[in-house]
């Protein structure tokens, strides 16, 4: 583990031991999980470190994160605590969540009752809809998307349906998640109080359909995975939990989307499947990655056939 960081935990907490830490490497970072023991006390905390040492994208992450736990009222929302960033060399700490990624319990690797999946889509709405209240952009505010960024599938989408968004309902700008996926949403083990990690550090500006059409495309990929393609395992269906997911989305903005909302949010979900046909940006870490490779190119192909 880099100096630095050693240096902040120290100053974070004095005197404290490092009891055990566990490394988990992906594609952007590398994720330290460490218990601390300092006197009588116990500390479980998440070191983000940045394999591109990107000062900016490490201080826009830790920032918007601040901003979220900070801005987010809902005794059933929340996130990482925010403890200390260090931009320069590309890492922050925050406190460690003792939940289940939604994505675990989707995959069929952890099966739950299918009332449980209901509750945890529409949690995962009502987070949505909190972070957009949060980040919501002046209604005057140009539709922009990240040239540097490269999401050229997604940018072309954006490029191409400005001139859309006047006949929707949900126009209203926000600075998109841009990830919001169920990899990214953490429950407590009831269910009862959901968590958004891995925040946003692109400069984009849309409406919600970015975020809607993101959701789907995990739900859809989601069912490729080998428990639900291969072994017939089909406790969910992606349109009614979708649907409950984008009816409560809706309910919390007191927006009704129209048939336009519906055809953009589509757009991004296609753009989303041409985005995942380059397996190059699934990195060699983990097992999801590698397990995606094998099918993520027919996947595609056939699903842009629809």
């Amino acid at each position: 583990m880099d100096r630095s960081i050693t240096r902040s935990l120290q100053q974070l907490f004095p005197d404290a031991e490092i009891e055990t830490y566990r490394v988990r490497p992906y594609r952007n970072s590398r994720i330290f999980i460490l218990d601390l023991l300092q006197g009588d006390d116990r500390h479980r905390i998440v070191v983000k470190s940045s394999n591109t040492y990107n000062p900016i994208a490490v201080e826009s992450e830790f920032r918007n994160l601040s901003r979220f736990r900070l801005g987010c009222k809902d005794g059933s929302v929340s996130s990482p605590q925010p403890l200390f960033a260090d931009p320069e060399n590309g890492f922050f700490i925050m406190s460690y969540i003792n939940g289940i990624n939604l994505s675990y319990m989707l995959h069929e690797m952890k099966p739950v009752g299918r009332d449980f999946l209901n509750h945890a889509a529409e949690l995962s709405a009502v987070a949505l809809a909190r972070f957009h209240s949060i980040f919501r952009r002046p209604d005057d505010d140009p539709i922009s998307a990240d040239a540097a960024s490269k999401e050229e599938d997604i940018n072309r989408c954006i490029a191409e349906n400005v001139e859309r968004v006047s006949s929707c309902n949900l126009q209203h700008k926000v600075t998109p998640f841009f990830d919001f996926s169920s990899w990214n949403i953490l429950l407590d083990k009831e269910g009862s109080k959901i968590y958004l990690i891995d925040f946003p550090r692109t400069d984009y500006v849309f409406t919600p359909h970015l975020d809607l059409g993101r959701f789907r495309f995990g739900l859809e990929l989601i069912k490729q995975y080998p428990p639900a393609k291969f072994l017939g395992v089909n406790r969910w269906d992606v349109d009614a939990l979708y649907g409950r997911f984008l009816d409560r989305y809706c309910c919390e903005m007191n927006i009704a989307p129209n048939e336009d909302d519906l055809r953009l949010i589509n757009c991004f979900l296609r753009a989303n499947v041409r985005r995942s046909q380059d397996l190059h940006r699934k990195g060699k870490y983990g097992w999801q990655s590698r397990l995606e490779k094998l099918y993520l190119q027919t996947f595609c192909s056939e699903w842009l056939k629809r």
